[in-house]
């Protein structure tokens, strides 16, 4: 029942965000605790991502998110990448603020950061 119940709620909100469009362009994310991601979105089907400062500098990968709008300037995007690593992002271009948990195996990372935008 409760795969149902998300099922229909996925469908409901996957309806409304497609109606809503997405956000494009090319960002910096600088995360609490020193980590930037660069990150561009050049259509709303996919994204790159580099890290460029931080422990994991070098990372890098092209993603296929759902991506979500949840409010005005307000977006929701949620992956799986290669690795096995997922990650759930929410970003707030209203307040230039990222808010991303990455689960890795048995391990959850909460982190905040800001946006700065590129172009």
């Amino acid at each position: 029942m409760r795969s149902l119940i998300t099922s229909i709620l996925l469908l409901t909100f996957t309806a409304v965000a497609c109606a809503s469009g997405s956000y494009i362009g090319q960002f910096l994310f600088n995360y609490e605790g020193g980590s930037v991601y660069r990150v561009i979105l050049k259509d709303a089907m996919s994204l790159s991502r580099e890290c460029i400062k931080g422990p994991e500098k070098g990372a890098q990968g092209i993603e296929n998110p759902e991506r979500f709008k949840v409010a005005d300037k307000i977006y929701f995007s949620s992956w799986v990448e290669k690795t096995g690593i997922q990650v759930s992002r929410v970003i707030n271009l209203n307040t230039l603020k990222v808010y991303s948990t990455i689960i890795e195996g048995e391990e959850r990372y909460v982190v905040t950061g800001n946006i700065v935008s590129e172009k």
